[in-house]
């Protein structure tokens, strides 16, 4: 009870960042972060985790084998193919997994939404970082931040979930209000958690996650793997969408880092977070995180063009319609521009 009374009588909104892995979530979240009302968890050096992603450093849900690739003999080429990669989980494919392992709601989980140590373990685990976070001089971050920032890719499977979670009607008793009138809106109508999902062009995120895995990690995923991954993270990204209580804001690449660019993007952000969209502070932020690259895609849509389409293009007619349902707003037709 005392988190959810803190949450609410402070008028706090938790933040929950998902979206693919290698789409800008990262360098997104860092700019967010930068924000004088908004904390985040740090770096890696503060949170000893890659990335500084909540996900690997709680108990509660699964990290769905992302990160544990080795521990499985990850990406042999000879088991790299077919159902059997459905099955591994990890980066790349979990949204391969199945539906009732992978896609964590409110319904199928409720057990988890029934019990107020939930929101406690989460909680006690992720507050420290918010708490002490060097912005603040380390000390009282919770009370001196509007917005609390967590991301993690996978939160892109979790979303209903996790709204359930930070928004559970814990009772001064202690107990959870279970009854049909109990809902993620709290006693204003208002929830305290808010969404932002993050996406890329396909192509470029399909090669971008192709390249780490194979020269990060020493592994291989079949392309055609790759593909359906995304297609169906993205299906659980949209069909979430749809069910939330909570807003919800979608923010591409390709829109950060080209047009209409940073700046403008982050206004977009913190007008939908309710903080300051003054110019001295989008100002000062782009000073802070530094040039930010203008094409990140490029080099993926110049391979693409050059080898990639010869190999795989019969793979995006295949999935053309999947891929064109999930509206993200890109063009596949690349070559004629990533060429000149």
């Amino acid at each position: 009870y005392q988190w959810r009374n803190f949450i609410d009588s402070k008028d706090k909104t938790i933040l929950l960042i998902g979206g693919p892995h290698r789409s800008g979530t990262t360098i997104v979240w860092k700019a967010i972060t930068e924000h004088p009302d908004v904390v985040g968890f740090g770096d890696k050096f503060e949170t000893g985790v890659d990335y500084s992603e909540g996900v690997l450093f709680q108990d509660v849900y699964p990290r769905f084998g992302v990160g544990l690739e080795f521990k499985k003999n990850f990406g042999q080429t000879n088991r790299a193919k077919g159902e059997d990669e459905e099955t591994q989980g990890g980066l790349g494919r979990y949204a391969l997994l199945p539906e009732h392992e992978v896609h964590w709601t409110k319904e199928n989980h409720k057990e988890l939404l029934k019990n107020p140590t939930t929101l406690s373990r989460l909680l006690n685990r992720f507050a420290p970082y918010w708490d002490k976070n060097k912005k603040y001089g380390r000390e009282d971050g919770l009370n001196k931040a509007k917005v609390w920032v967590e991301k993690s890719p996978q939160n892109g499977v979790l979303t209903t979930f996790l709204e359930g979670v930070y928004n559970m009607p814990v009772l001064e008793d202690g107990s959870v209000d279970t009854s049909s009138a109990a809902s993620s809106r709290g006693k204003d109508g208002n929830t305290s958690t808010k969404f932002l999902y993050m996406t890329r062009h396909p192509i470029a995120n399909i090669y971008a996650i192709d390249h780490f895995v194979k020269n990060a990690m020493g592994g291989y995923i079949d392309f055609e793997i790759l593909l359906r991954n995304y297609i169906q993270l993205h299906k659980y990204m949209k069909m979430d969408e749809k069910a939330l209580d909570s807003p919800s804001h979608w923010v591409r690449l390709e829109d950060f880092t080209g047009s209409p660019g940073p700046a403008e993007t982050l206004r977009s952000v913190f007008s939908f977070l309710d903080v300051s969209t003054d110019e001295s502070v989008i100002n000062q932020i782009l000073e802070r995180i530094g040039k930010v690259k203008s094409d990140p895609n490029a080099k993926y849509m110049r391979e693409w063009c050059t080898e990639g389409m010869q190999k795989y293009a019969y793979l995006f007619e295949k999935y053309e319609d999947d891929l064109k349902s999930l509206n993200l707003g890109y063009e596949l037709d690349v070559c004629v521009e990533a060429l000149n």
